[in-house]
């Protein structure tokens, strides 16, 4: 009876083990390709005059990763997204330091609503781990 009890809850740990690090490579995809779209959208968008809105028109991907994914997705890719528009998209280019106004102020926008969707709108889960 005791080998039973042993063996389930052994293998109660290493399900929840294996959820866990699901989670965390769905988390890590999630983010992955939000970083592939930042880095996309920037080469298309630097030097154009409307690269100052391209961060909250990236919130639509960052809530459709989010809502595939899961929350941890939607909030690593908001920050990486933030990183690469911040480094590479507005001047001075290869600085997190932003010299537009309007440029940092649609980057908080972005960060605001990303993290906050995140939590809101996702699911606890990635919607290709829920059972």
């Amino acid at each position: 009876m005791q080998l039973a009890n042993l063996i389930n809850r052994t293998g109660m740990k290493t399900a929840a083990e294996r959820l866990g690090s699901c989670q965390l490579v769905d988390a890590a995809i999630g983010a992955v390709l939000s970083g592939l779209a930042a880095i996309g959208v920037t080469a298309v968008a630097a030097g154009r005059s409307w690269q100052n809105l391209v961060p909250l028109v990236f919130i639509v991907v960052l809530l459709l990763v989010a809502g595939i994914f899961g929350s941890r997705a939607g909030i690593l890719g908001t920050v990486l997204a933030a990183l690469i528009f911040a480094s590479f998209l507005f001047s001075p280019t290869g600085s997190l330091s932003v010299a537009s106004a309007a440029a940092r102020s649609n980057l908080g926008w972005m960060l605001l609503i990303g993290i906050a969707f995140s939590f809101l709108f996702a699911p606890p889960t990635s919607g290709f781990r829920r059972h």
